[in-house]
């Protein structure tokens, strides 16, 4: 994997530290992380919960949060690819990582939260079909979770 020629992208555990990079790298991606509680949500996740980060030296390029409801399952919170650097295998990489972190602590389940087919963003509509790639599939949409406006489409992958 590169993040441009011949420069390597490592995966590391997410630190409180990277916190303020993931909050720059979110704010270069508003039609994902426009809103601002949403960023502050997003911060809060990046400095308390684990996760994996994709890093080129010492830049953060990508990132995933995880939540750990119940020990056989694991939940994406967060996820993001800086935009001049997707389909470079940086989102499958952390995907990846997240799957063997969770096989080796005999998690089963990983699931993720993102807009429903129903809305309209063209946006969503690529993470959706960045999940489904990943072998995410679709479970249920909770239209009310985040409010009519923002149908929520929860997707599941046994790990």
């Amino acid at each position: 994997m590169n993040a441009n020629a011949g420069n390597t992208v490592r995966i590391a555990p997410l630190s409180p530290t990277h916190a303020y990079q993931i909050e720059r790298l979110a704010r270069a991606l508003p039609a994902w992380f426009g809103i601002e509680e949403g960023l502050q949500d997003l911060r809060h996740c990046a400095e308390s919960q684990p996760g994996f980060v994709a890093l080129h030296r010492a830049d953060v390029i990508g990132f995933v949060t995880l939540d750990q409801p119940f020990p056989e399952t694991r939940e994406i919170t967060w996820m993001a690819v800086a935009p001049d650097l997707r389909r470079n295998g940086v989102g499958r990489a952390l995907i990846g990582a997240v799957i063997d972190d969770a096989r080796a602590s005999r998690a089963r389940l990983l699931h993720v939260k993102t807009l429903a087919d129903s809305h309209p963003s063209p946006e969503y509509a690529q993470t959706r079909a960045f999940y489904c790639a990943m072998g995410f599939e679709r479970l249920l949409v909770l239209p009310d979770l985040w409010g009519p406006q923002n149908p929520c489409l929860l997707m599941v992958r046994s790990v």
